[in-house]
Formats: C-alpha cells, sequence, structure tokens
C-alpha cells in the first residue's frame, strides 16, 4: 500500500504543476546531487551527534526505537526495505517538505514553515528523539529551499535510509 501511496502522490505532483516559491530556482543535475550527496554526510554526522547528545542531557536511549522497530519488521519481511528506502522517503518529502515547507511558505517566513514541518516530522517518528528529528528535518528543507527541487531532499532521505540500514 505504501508503494502505491508513493507512486499515486509522485503522479500527482508531476501533473498538478503548482510552483511554490522555492522551486523558482534553476539547479542543474550536479549541483543538486552535490547537495543530496553532502546532506547525506551531515545528516547522519548530526543524527550521531544529537543522538548522544540526547542520551547525556535527556537520557533518551541512543538507539531510534523507530529504527529498532523497521530492522525487526524488515528482518521478518524483507521486502518491506522497499518501504524504508523509498516509499517512506517520497511520501514524507512530498509531505514535510513540499506541501508544509515549500507551500506554506506563500503564507509565512520560510524558518517558521522550516521549524513547523521539522517538528511535525519528529513527532511523526513518535520515538522520542525529537531534537534529531527536527535537526533532520530542517537539514532536508534546507537541501530543498538550496535546490529549488524536491528530488534532491527525496534523493538525500532515501541515501540517508539505506545508509542507516546498512549502519544497523
Amino acid at each position: 500500500m505504501n508503494l502505491i501511496g508513493a507512486l499515486v502522490l509522485l503522479w500527482l505532483a508531476r501533473h498538478f504543476k503548482y510552483q511554490n516559491q522555492l522551486e523558482n530556482k534553476s539547479t542543474n543535475i550536479w549541483q543538486g546531487l552535490l547537495w543530496a550527496v553532502v546532506g547525506t554526510a551531515v545528516i547522519l554526522l548530526a543524527q550521531k551527534i544529537l543522538l548522544w547528545v540526547e542520551a547525556i542531557i535527556l537520557q533518551q536511549p541512543t538507539v531510534s526505537e523507530n529504527t529498532s522497530q523497521l530492522m525487526a519488521v524488515t528482518a521478518k519481511y524483507p521486502y518491506y526495505l522497499l518501504v524504508i528506502v523509498i516509499t517512506e522517503p517520497i511520501i514524507e518529502e512530498l509531505i514535510y517538505r513540499k506541501v508544509l515547507f515549500g507551500n506554506f511558505t506563500h503564507w509565512f517566513k520560510p524558518w517558521q514553515t522550516a521549524l513547523l514541518s521539522s517538528l511535525l516530522f519528529a513527532l511523526g517518528h513518535g520515538d522520542g528523539h525529537f531534537l534529531t528529528y527536527t535537526v533532520i528535518g530542517l537539514l532536508l528543507c534546507l537541501i530543498y529551499a538550496k535546490t529549488g527541487k524536491i528530488q534532491y531532499s527525496m534523493t538525500t532521505h532515501i541515501l540517508m535510509n539505506c545508509a542507516v540500514l546498512l549502519l544497523n
């Protein structure tokens, strides 16, 4: 169902050509891919640091419950890797970055919509690592804002989820 949902959202995004203020940029593919690759490395580093900070200050476990649950499901149902690696990043980027961040910049300042969408992104992951997921959301907003293309924040999110799966 997630794959179908992601495909429907992608189809809708391509067929309804509404462009928000962020999408008025022209980024060539190499710049976008550079943002995606460097963004993935920065997010992974930030995630490690913030999980450590949350462990020390907030007494949170250093392991994400969300990641642990996804790994357990994947061990039992390997095809679920497609959901984790492809469909969830696509759905989350379209909802949190394109709709909540990008489209709402028409009414609010970009930093306000970035913060709102990132807080909702953190709440959506629901494992208590709100600081970590909020910063990840903010970094994905930055990539989208700098490139003007949702595909590059999607690519970053996909690469990040692949790396997290491989490292766990």
